[in-house]
């Protein structure tokens, strides 16, 4: 069936805009009208108003033909195919290539009608483009299973037309005796190859070794074509006033985008992208970030072409999440295409490869088509800094400055780490050309952050944001400066978090535990055993070795391990001071039961309701075989020992079961997150709840230091680190007397939400019946307010969290009725900027990406010098076509036959009148 549709639509196209040839034909007919009148005041009614309006109508259409008015006719016979069409927005389509080879220069420069086609012959730069087709081609060989007959079959098919079409480019071009070199060496072989049955798996095998070798040759031989032809050229070039010369500068100047938006807009009378609207539904978009934004579309109303493309911007290159999104809906019933012009410098997002892989099963292929130069340009910069997140102050920051080395070698440069002008660290360093190089640093941050506390007399920051600037500097001959800069951003840790260990005596457990939590930078660890001193019990006040006996001194602390402490060892209200510590001060406490057993005795303190346990019977000895994860833990951090979930399971059960475990079982509302497997049965042996606005962990043996046994600090320190890590509130980042305030991460990314977390108190106990607002600053203005709700779980915890963030530097405040606004002093900062993600690191052209993007998806690779091919290449997909055409009314009898109709008329109403 041949459908045919039919759009007539109005257009201006003088040398006037629409909107002024109507202004003006309104003020001249408005005024033909006013004169008029005046002339036929003496006439009859109906005469002074028709001859005024006559003459006007005239002048109106006389006007306007200054504006060109045309009736465009769009006729769409069949059905089109849909054609999307994508634009590598990012910023790396800003780079020039004036690495690239003068082959295929001279190619883009033909193609867009800077250089005359007959002005170069360019037999040897084509021929080495189509021997690296066939090399590429054996590239893809190396992976092809033996058992894929048909599609080696394709492979050395296409190898060897690519190896041809380069033989007969290189007639008559090369030497007797190169010719035939290549010919013996390369063409022949390929053309055997080509023609081998290679039925058997064994014979593929051996096939496809003997490809890859040939692929070899033609690596070596294009490299020997473009290399004699860019000699050749560079003499002629360099002559003065050279017509070649002064072409191959243009295009060292010309950036990709502008290159690609030349190949799709101009050129011959049908520009690229008007021939894609002949035959296909086209739609031009870029992509910008991991979005796709629509940039033009032919439509009834105008399919004029757009003047140009938008200036890449994107911080980001994502050559997968648009086309996937775009092709989502696509119907089956339809034909349909992607076509994606970009470097390939994909650096964000899912595979674009995958996505392919998905788009071929939609029957979508995708052709793509590399812009920019694949041999890496000189150039310096820094790829990527690895550093910690969070530094204790007085401990170094150790890291990496990963650099991207493509200079000469042999050039000296510096890296420097500053912080605003003042050196903090540096290096120097001489070039060496091998791409990726790891530079590491070390330098300490205590004076930094002594100066920056300074500055912040009326709050308490236990973490300080830290901007420090790595910069590398200038080497001659570096085509790009812009990534020489970076910036290394941290949290420095002002204040260790603080444990207390009780004990009632000095067992195994309890000294390494103490050990391992003094020897964290992040933590200090008061430890306070029953009998170690001479007195009874154990001493109390401010003192390390003492119990801190007061609420406040309490209050200082994060975590408590309690051991096996008898009951009589702590007076009045002690243990009230604990209970008020987990639920009201929102400290975390982990009990740790022993085989005295001791914990029983607290069942009737006011520390029985923290317990998340019952015990009932006698303590365990015998048939403890092993321990094992529920299904809970397995997914929780503390509890994981290595990155792979079936490693991690069979870690837990080789670790040394205990001796001795507690008759413990959980209470309503209690998590077992670790059981011991006894005799075949299951016994909860690691159990955690909330209580109030802390939180309490239960350890039901205490001879986990067993599992140093040939490992030493492997397991047993990671599980304890973590564990105090998870149970302990996160530190806040500043304080003052009654607000403690958080803002989460030092930085976040565009588009992300902080999270906000603020413990309120009256300066003894926690405020929880208030409302209270953290106000946002950006860049030292108000930008937003936002309320917090309670946290039901944790008393005076207040948590919120930001609507989607602009890049900026921000502060964050409190305001609540319920303390006064004096006495609210802490500020959190944190910045957002976008990720580094290396957008103008590497510049040069990504062809193995695009290629294995098109191969996967049944499409076709294209270099930009090639992109005269896509309209053929596409042209099978659709089914109809588009036929344009115009009736240019202000040169045909449609528009003059109304002007004489309308002033013949005048002049017989005039005659009749008595007016002539």
């Amino acid at each position: 069936m041949n459908d045919e549709r039919v759009e007539t639509t109005l257009r201006f196209v003088g040398g006037w805009p629409w909107w002024a040839g109507v202004l003006l034909a309104f003020i001249l007919g408005t005024a033909a009208w006013l004169l008029y009148r005046r002339e036929t005041s003496a006439q009859r009614p109906w005469l002074r108003l028709l001859l005024p309006s006559l003459r006007a109508l005239a002048v109106v259409l006389i006007v306007l033909m200054l504006s060109g008015p045309i009736l465009h006719h769009r006729k769409t016979i069949g059905q089109l195919s849909r054609l999307w069409l994508f634009v590598d927005g990012s910023r790396s389509m800003e780079l020039t290539d004036a690495s690239m080879d003068l082959g295929r220069k001279l190619s883009v420069l033909q193609r867009l009608g800077l250089v005359r086609e007959e002005a170069v012959k360019m037999n040897l730069p084509r021929a080495s483009a189509a021997l690296s087709e066939a090399r590429a081609l054996a590239e893809r060989g190396k992976t092809l299973p033996t058992s894929a007959a048909e599609e080696w079959k394709t492979l050395a098919t296409d190898f060897a037309a690519r190896v041809s079409e380069a033989a007969d480019l290189l007639a008559g071009v090369l030497e007797a005796s190169r010719s035939a070199a290549f010919t013996r060496e390369l063409a022949e072989p390929a053309r055997e190859l080509a023609a081998r049955a290679a039925e058997r798996a064994d014979e593929r095998a051996r096939a496809i070794g003997d490809l890859v070798r040939l692929g070899d040759a033609a690596r070596r031989y294009a490299t020997e074509f473009r290399d004699a032809f860019d000699g050749g050229i560079r003499d002629e070039a360099a002559g003065v006033g050279s017509p070649l010369g002064s072409a191959l500068s243009r295009f060292d100047s010309m950036p990709r985008w502008q290159r690609l938006q030349a190949g799709l807009l101009t050129g011959g009378a049908t520009p690229l992208l008007g021939q894609f609207a002949q035959r296909h539904d086209v739609q031009l978009l870029t992509l910008d970030g991991g979005a796709a934004r629509m940039l033009w579309q032919p439509t009834s109303a105008d399919s004029t072409l757009p003047a140009g493309l938008p200036k890449p911007s994107g911080e980001i290159t994502n050559l997968a999440t648009g086309p996937k999104n775009a092709a989502s809906g696509q119907e089956k019933t339809q034909n349909a295409a992607i076509v994606i012009f970009s470097d390939g410098q994909h650096n964000e997002g899912e595979s674009p490869v995958e996505v392919a892989k998905v788009l071929a099963g939609r029957g979508v292929p995708v052709f793509t088509v590399g812009y920019g130069s694949e041999t890496r340009p000189r150039d310096l910069a820094i790829a990527k800094i690895e550093a910690p997140d969070a530094v204790f102050f007085e401990d170094r920051v150790r890291g990496q400055v990963m650099l991207k080395d493509d200079m000469p070698a042999g050039l000296p440069f510096t890296v420097t780490i500053q912080d605003g002008e003042k050196p903090v660290w540096q290096q120097q360093l001489v070039t060496d050309g091998q791409n990726l190089r790891r530079v590491t640093f070390d330098f300490p941050i205590s004076d930094l952050v002594k100066e920056r506390v300074k500055q912040q007399p009326t709050q308490q920051i236990s973490g300080i944001p830290i901007e420090l600037r790595v910069a590398i500097s200038a080497v001659a001959g570096d085509s790009q400066s812009s990534n020489n800069l970076s910036s290394l951003r941290l949290r420095a840790v002002t204040q260790k978090r603080r444990i207390l260990l009780l004990d009632g005596r000095a067992r195994w457990e309890s000294r390494y535990l103490r050990n391992l939590f003094e020897r964290d930078e992040q933590w200090q660890v008061n430890s306070v055993i029953v009998g170690s001193t001479a007195e009874p019990g154990w001493p109390r006040g401010a003192a390390d070795g003492s119990f801190p006996n007061e609420a406040a001194l309490l209050a200082s602390y994060d975590l408590i391990i309690f051991g096996e402490v008898p009951v009589d060892a702590f007076k009045d209200g002690e243990l009230q001071l604990i209970a008020n510590f987990v639920g009201q001060r929102g400290g975390a406490i982990v009990f740790i039961d022993g085989p005295r057993e001791r914990l029983r005795e607290y069942r009737a303190t006011p520390l029985a309701p923290l317990f998340p346990v019952e015990w009932k019977g006698e303590g365990i000895r015998e048939g403890i075989e092993r321990l094992v994860l529920n299904d809970r833990a397995v997914n929780l951090a503390p509890f994981t020992l290595a990155p792979d979930s079936a490693q991690n399971a069979d870690i837990w059960k080789g670790l040394k079961p205990p001796h001795w475990i507690a008759p413990a079982t959980p209470l309503a509302g209690a998590e077992t997150l670790l059981d011991a497997e006894v005799d075949g049965r299951k016994m909860p042996v690691a159990v955690f709840r909330s209580f109030g606005a802390g939180k309490v962990f239960y350890h039901a043996f205490d001879d986990s230091w067993r599992w140093r046994a040939e490992v030493g600090d492997l397991y047993h320190v990671r599980y304890w680190n973590q564990i105090a890590n998870w149970v302990a509130e996160l530190p806040f980042a500043v304080r003052d007397k009654f607000v403690s305030l958080d803002a989460g991460a030092v930085t976040y990314r565009p588009g992300d939400s902080a999270d906000l977390r603020v413990r309120l108190s009256d300066g003894q106990k926690p405020v929880t019946n208030a409302t209270v607002d953290a106000v946002l600053f950006r860049d030292g203005v108000r930008a937003a307010t936002i309320r917090l709700s309670p946290d039901d779980n944790a008393g005076g915890l207040f948590r919120g969290k930001t609507a989607a963030l602009e890049p900026g530097s921000y502060e964050v405040a409190i305001e609540s009725l319920a303390i006064p606004a004096s006495e609210l002093k802490a500020r959190a900062e944190f910045k957002v900027e976008p990720r580094e993600t290396g957008e103008l690191t590497q510049l040069s052209l990504n062809e193995d990406l695009l290629r294995q993007i098109s191969a996967v998806s049944g499409g076709r690779y294209l270099r930009e010098e090639e992109l005269g091919k896509l309209p053929e290449l596409l042209a099978p997909l659709s089914q109809g076509r588009v036929v344009e055409s115009d009736t240019v009314l202000w040169q045909s009898y449609w528009w003059f036959l109304p002007i004489v109709a309308l002033l013949t008329a005048e002049w017989i109403l005039r005659k009749r009148a008595g007016m002539l």
